[in-house]
């Protein structure tokens, strides 16, 4: 799978996930919040993608 796919999935899952983790811990924030809360989860994603193969270097 193209890298490129695999961040659009990533990027798709985050906000998705970022927006219901949103709504069900913080109704009263806005859905401004969960794309940010989202867009979060998928850079952590590739932060640990990150270091996972520099360790097994």
């Amino acid at each position: 799978m193209n890298s490129f796919y695999i961040f659009i999935v990533r990027l798709i899952l985050g906000i998705v996930f970022g927006v219901l983790l949103t709504r069900i811990f913080r109704p009263e924030w806005s859905m401004l919040h969960g794309l940010v809360m989202g867009l979060l989860l998928v850079a952590v994603s590739y932060l640990m993608q990150l270091f996972r193969n520099r360790k097994t270097r």
